[in-house]
């Protein structure tokens, strides 16, 4: 796989994910589908062990939080503490897949922790 291919994923993946912070979309159901269906496709471009990892709990987790916002009537206020909860997780995730240097572990870890209680 080249360098460009994986480029390409987490750049995709990055601008969805800057677009829906900007317009306050980020944490509703259909926005955390979109970033699970980017975040997959970085899993099979993914160059090193630590992205793919990152990558795969990314999906994971965005894919499991939307599945349980759509089986239950939610409050908006749930939807934006679930926003809030998932932000600097998914930051870390989404910076690191595009090249800032972090620590995989440390970041799939925050991911897993922000899930709501009833996922885990």
């Amino acid at each position: 796989m080249t360098r460009s291919v994986v480029d390409l994923a987490a750049t995709h993946l990055k601008r969805q994910f800057q677009y829906q912070t900007q317009r306050d979309r980020f944490g509703r159901v259909e926005a955390l589908r979109e970033l699970a269906i980017y975040a997959r496709g970085c899993i099979a471009s993914s160059l090193s062990a630590g992205q793919m990892t990152v990558a795969f709990v990314l999906e994971r987790v965005l894919h499991n939080c939307a599945s349980e916002l759509d089986r239950q009537p939610v409050r908006i206020s749930e939807i934006a503490e679930l926003g809030d909860r998932l932000l600097s997780p998914v930051t870390r995730a989404v910076d690191f897949l595009t090249g800032a240097e972090d620590d995989p572990v440390e970041i799939t870890a925050a991911l897993i922790r922000a899930r709501p209680a009833q996922e885990r």
